[in-house]
């Protein structure tokens, strides 16, 4: 199968962008030379290159996610949330570059309009697990950090004491739930809104706006009953306690992020066989 290899190296250069500044401008330029030189050798050899270069991608997409993690330091709450935000979008953008780079590639030659759609869950999905899961990582590399430079703890609030969190995140669970449920067996409410023919219906991206809110409300709040539940989890392990001090917030931070995990494989495992360019895949 040709490559086309100066696709592949535009994409591998802005993929390159993505490290830090710090460590781009120090190393950049000669990753980027080594790519080169290992995709010539890869063709001089007639070696297969797909597989090389989705490894060499995931690799270095790996890199950068180190790279941007080892900035991440504990700060203010603003600081700390736009940090999280940044590394989440950042990670999902990265995991799901590979297969992007495979449907380009793979399925160049079929005249298909690109799935934009299933990329865009794809990264929702995972944007939407790092949201939920980084402060508790941040939180367990960093402290020993905290123990060693100790700072004023903060006092309980009703999103990092245990029990009202725990609360919290078991109504916004419950509302999905039930809100879900109206949906799905049509309450009239809802399909007025929705279907009703004498009203007049905004659209965007040909999609009734109502129904696209209605889609985000219920995407959102598993996220932050994940992210509620986990804020007890974050203080205690900034104060060097043990992970497992709070076992239902866990379980329902672990619970809500295998579901969106669970979303992620099954989009990757159904979508597979279009990833390597297999006709009529779908």
């Amino acid at each position: 199968m040709e490559y086309d290899q100066s696709i592949v190296r535009a994409l591998y250069k802005r993929l390159i962008a993505f490290y830090p500044r710090a460590f781009k401008e120090q190393l950049g330029e000669s990753m980027e030379q080594t790519f080169n030189d290992l995709c010539n050798e890869k063709q001089q050899t007639k070696q297969a290159l797909p597989g090389f270069v989705l490894w060499i991608f995931i690799e270095t997409a790996m890199g950068i996610f180190r790279e941007h993690l080892l900035l991440i330091s504990p700060g203010d709450i603003m600081q700390t949330i736009l940090k999280t935000t940044g590394s989440s979008a950042l990670v999902s953008l990265l995991v799901v570059l590979p297969f992007m780079i495979m449907e380009v590639v793979n399925r160049r030659n079929f005249n298909e309009g690109f799935p934009f759609g299933l990329f865009f869950g794809l990264s929702l999905n995972l944007f939407a697990i790092s949201l939920i899961l980084f402060p508790i990582v941040r939180a367990r590399r960093t402290a020993k950090q905290d123990m060693a430079n100790p700072v004023p703890t903060q006092g309980n609030t009703l999103l990092t004491n245990s029990k009202s969190a725990l609360m919290i995140s078991v109504v916004i669970i419950l509302s999905t739930v039930i809100f879900s449920l109206l949906v799905s067996l049509g309450w009239e409410p809802l399909e007025r809104l929705l279907n009703d023919p004498n009203s007049e219906q905004l659209y965007v991206f040909g999609a009734p706006v109502a129904s696209q809110l209605i889609t985000i409300i219920l995407f959102s709040l598993p996220i932050a009953a994940g992210i509620i539940a986990g804020g007890p989890i974050v203080r205690t392990l900034r104060a060097g306690g043990s992970l497992f001090a709070h076992p239902i917030n866990l379980m329902i931070v672990v619970v809500i992020s295998f579901l969106f995990a669970a979303g992620v494989i099954g989009l990757i495992v159904d979508q597979w066989p279009c990833f390597l360019g297999v006709p009529n895949c779908d």
